[in-house]
Parts: structure tokens; C-alpha cells; sequence
């Protein structure tokens, strides 16, 4: 599917020190960080600023980088306090310059780097812990209430509302196992493709996982900061705690207390209507499922992830196996009496 444009660029490193040199004037040393649909590097200058540079695949339209770079423009704007990145325009002032590599024009954005670490796949997490993640992502949410573009409508692989959940190409493709495990979740799924159709939607960061929730140390389970805003879209608002969710709750000890505890944070900030709290256990499910099904096309048909979406494999299949197994309406329940 060409919609899915996981090809980012893949420069040596002296190349892409020397686009930032040539555009931005930074220097010093670089890190490549990993990337689905552009290359990632991360900059320490001799004086220790710390930034990332993202250089976007060529068939990433134009309007799309764009649209992210202003959400962080407009986030630092109405929410200064917020700790995500913030972009840094090249020296001819353009916020989202380009390049032309091998007859192909790429887009490029600088945005400082947040200290700290992610948080690991499969860590443990407090209740506090979740509770401060929800908030954040609650206030990243009213920041962006305000926010629209016109490439935020577009189609974004990661948004569960895009009808990739129930697409019967990609559940065919899928091998044994994996099927077995979506074929159970079907009828909630397509439950929650019909619920989905009347909840609240906004612009959202949409990718809040546990890589892109940063941390002190790992000593720590309190969140820091939120990372990459390359997932945005326009789309259920509720989708940013079921991200969350998918990623830090299902190998929790209670998973439902966990729900209930990142949905409390959330709703702290954004309050939650009787329709979000209802669909969350499912929507959650849609995520598990959504990214089943795109790990299985990648180890497919993205080589330069294969290795990493295969290591994620079985800690994928085991969440949803074990989400399949919760009650959603006791879910749902319980969720409501935390935030009353």
C-alpha cells in the first residue's frame, strides 16, 4: 500500500552533518535514531545543544511536514509550559526548508531534543506514573484544540479510525497466529468502527507510546516530556489514551486499574464524556489490532524495520491476547468511577 510511505532517505552521516551545516548551521556530533517515514538524526553541539534533524521521504507531501511543524509552532505558542520539542527555522527563516537529493525534493525540520530516555516496551508503571502520562497527554490535547491544517485530514496509517482495523487485504495477508487473534477481536472492532463515527475529534498527537514518552533515567517512571509529532491527525480525540493505553497497560498487573489510572490523568485535563469513557476498552482493542497489522506488513514489506517490528512481535501479539481476555463494559465501569 502506497499510502503506508515507509521509504525514508537513507544518507551517510557526513551528507546529512553536511545538509545541517549548509541549512541550519549546527554542528557536532550525530546519533541516527530510527525512523518510519524519515531519517532521524540527533545533533550535540560543542557547546551541548542537543537537536534532531528529520529529513522526510520524498513522497511525504510537502503539506504534511508542514502541518507538523506549525502543530509545534502553535503548541509553544498557547502552551509554552508544555515539554515538547520546539522547532528551530533554517538560516533563510523557512520553518520547513527542502533539499533536492537524487532529482528528489525532501523536507527537512530541526526540533531541540528533550533530555531523558523513552520509557522501555513492557515496562511497569505506577498508577502515579500513568496518572502523569494521561495528564500530559490531556494537556497536549486542550494545546491542540485550537490547531487545525488542512493536511491533518489526510490519511495517517496509525489513526484507528481509518478503516485499516477491518481493511480484508491486510487481515487476509496475515499469518496464523496473528489472524487467529484478530479474527477474535473482530466484533468489537467493528463495534468500535461504528462508535467512533460519533465521538468528539480534533487534531491529536497520535502517537503517544511508550518510545515517544520521555523519562529522567531509568530509575523513573514519571514522564518528562512528549516526542515526535510526525502522526498527527485530525481524528477521534479520545485515540490519544487508547495509544497510550495499548502500549503501557495490557502487561500491567491490573491492566484495568492502569486504564483507569492514564484515563483520571487524562481526564484532569481533558474531560472525558460518558460516550469516551464507554469506548475506550475498545478503542484500545483497535489500536492492539491496528498494530498487528501493520507490524505484519512491515516485517513484510519494510526492510528497514523488519529487525526492530520483529523484536516488537511477540510483545504485540501478547498484549492483545491478554486485552481480548478483559471485560470492556467492566472495564468501561471501572474507568468511570476513577474519574468521578
Amino acid at each position: 500500500m502506497d499510502l503506508f510511505r515507509f521509504d525514508p532517505p537513507d544518507l551517510p552521516d557526513g551528507a546529512v552533518r553536511q545538509i545541517a551545516h549548509d541549512l541550519y548551521g549546527v554542528i557536532g556530533e550525530t546519533t541516527r535514531l530510527r525512523g518510519e517515514r524519515s531519517q532521524n538524526t540527533r545533533f550535540t553541539t560543542p557547546d551541548g545543544e542537543d537537536f534532531v534533524l528529520r529529513i522526510a521521504s520524498a513522497s511525504e507531501p510537502a503539506a504534511a511536514i508542514d502541518c507538523h511543524a506549525q502543530a509545534l509552532v502553535h503548541v509553544e505558542r498557547v502552551a509554552p509550559s508544555l515539554p515538547v520539542p520546539r522547532m528551530r527555522a533554517a538560516r533563510n527563516g523557512q520553518l520547513v526548508p527542502s533539499v533536492e537529493l537524487d532529482g528528489r525534493s525532501h523536507r527537512l525540520r530541526l526540533e531541540t531534543y528533550l533530555p531523558g530516555i523513552t520509557f522501555d516496551d513492557g515496562q511497569m508503571v505506577s498508577l502515579s506514573g500513568l496518572w502523569a502520562i494521561g495528564e500530559l497527554l490531556g494537556s497536549v490535547a486542550v494545546a491542540l484544540a485550537g490547531f487545525d491544517h488542512p493536511a491533518a485530514w489526510g490519511f495517517m496509517p496509525w489513526d484507528i479510525a481509518n478503516g485499516l482495523v477491518v481493511d480484508e487485504s491486510l487481515n487476509e495477508a496475515l499469518p496464523h497466529d496473528a489472524r487467529e487473534l484478530t479474527e477474535r477481536a473482530r466484533p468489537r472492532i467493528e463495534n468500535a468502527m461504528a462508535t467512533m463515527q460519533r465521538l468528539p475529534r480534533q487534531v491529536v498527537h497520535n502517537d503517544g507510546h511508550a518510545g515517544n514518552l520521555v523519562r529522567i533515567d531509568q530509575s523513573s517512571d514519571r514522564v518528562t516530556g512528549l516526542i515526535d509529532f510526525g502522526d498527527l491527525v485530525h481524528t477521534v480525540t479520545v485515540a490519544d489514551v487508547a495509544i497510550a493505553a495499548s502500549s503501557l497497560v495490557p502487561h500491567q498487573a491490573d491492566p484495568v486499574a492502569a486504564l483507569a489510572a492514564l484515563a483520571a490523568g487524562y481526564h484532569s485535563r481533558r474531560p472525558l464524556a460518558v460516550d469516551e469513557v464507554q469506548a475506550m476498552p475498545d478503542l484500545v482493542l483497535a489500536r492492539l489490532v491496528l498494530s498487528t497489522l501493520l507490524v505484519e506488513y512491515q516485517l513484510v514489506h519494510v526492510p528497514h524495520l523488519a529487525s526492530h517490528v520483529g523484536a516488537e512481535r511477540p510483545g504485540t501479539h501478547a498484549a492483545l491476547s491478554r486485552w481480548l481476555d478483559i471485560d470492556p463494559d467492566r472495564a468501561a465501569s471501572e474507568i468511570g468511577a476513577e474519574l468521578e
